[in-house]
């Protein structure tokens, strides 16, 4: 559920809310708590240049932002970035901000004449997490909510069936018609070992063995492509659309699950029901979990199902 978070977090959108809400957020803790004590850097006469002053503070803190962001945004391709590394790379954040202030503290606070550089850094550092504290909360309860509405827009696990003969006997002939339907399809069917990927000009980009291919992920105009090469989490974008794809391979194990997503059902091993909706666990230790939104949930389920009896 993390790492989909920390996905969502990492959307263009997101990022530029986020930014904004820390900006303001920032400005007023400044000027009510005065943290960095600016106040006494100069003897203000003027009132403007008070506030000047602290809009400039809180702009440098809102570039490094911006900066790391925007960094983590563009190598969102490369680097599958979970909750501990989500962690690492805010506790970056808020360590090159501290070096920021500490220098202003340094040169301009009255009250740190005589102190060295990182004598005052500690110091500052508590002060920048604790102004950052409430914003990153925030905005993480916010996402995640975010991500609940779409998962739920998804996720539900059909209503428990009631322990009577009828139910038994409806379910033994679902199961029975599953079976023979997916021997008919078998039979009709060819096998795909190969999965060729053309992007909108039609061009052949990939090639994947259907048992090296994990899923398929949106973004924006583009899909991002997952497969397992020679052991290792691997990642391929092209210029298309989930949509094409599905269609495309329509008589494979390629599942649609969620607008984002589309799955290798071959790769599932295990299906869970959280409070934040119903996620599928692939058999790659690198993979992240994927959701499966409400309009696919009953496909899914009845498919896993279907899998299960095959094994």
């Amino acid at each position: 559920m993390k790492d989909t978070i920390i996905k969502y977090f990492n959307r263009k959108r997101n990022i530029a809310a986020f930014l904004v809400f820390v900006y303001a957020f920032a400005i007023g803790f400044i000027f009510l708590v005065n943290p960095f004590n600016v106040k006494s850097w100069v003897d203000w006469e003027d009132t403007d240049d008070y506030v000047i002053t602290v809009l400039s503070v809180v702009g440098i803190g809102f570039l490094v932002l911006l900066a790391s962001r925007s960094l983590m945004y563009i190598l969102r391709n490369k680097v599958v970035l979970n909750f501990k590394g989500f962690l690492i790379w805010v506790a970056g954040e808020l360590a090159v901000l501290s070096a920021f202030y500490t220098f202003f503290a340094h040169e301009y606070d009255i009250n740190y004449i005589g102190q060295g550089y990182f004598d005052i850094f500690p110091r500052i550092f508590m002060y920048v997490a604790l102004l950052l504290l409430v914003p990153y909360i925030i905005s993480w309860m916010y996402v995640a909510l975010k991500v609940k509405r779409d998962v739920e827009d998804d996720a539900v696990v059909p209503a428990k069936a009631t322990e009577n003969d009828d139910t038994k006997s409806d379910m033994a002939k679902s199961i029975s018609e599953t079976e023979l339907l997916l021997k008919e399809q078998e039979q009709e069917q060819p096998r795909h070992n190969i999965v060729n990927f053309y992007d909108e000009k039609g061009q052949l980009k990939l090639s994947v063995d259907i048992d090296s291919l994990l899923y398929i992920e949106s973004a924006d105009n583009y899909v991002n492509i997952y497969y397992s090469n020679k052991g290792k989490f691997s990642r391929f974008m092209l210029r298309s659309t989930l949509k094409s794809i599905e269609d495309t391979f329509s008589d494979c194990d390629l599942v649609r699950c969620h607008r984002s997503y589309v799955v290798n059902f071959n790769k599932v091993k295990i299906l869970r029901k959280e409070k934040m909706g119903l996620f599928l666990d692939l058999d790659f230790d690198k993979a992240p979990e994927i959701p499966v939104s409400k309009t696919y949930a009953e496909s899914v389920i009845n498919l896993f199902s279907k899998h299960s009896l095959l094994q």
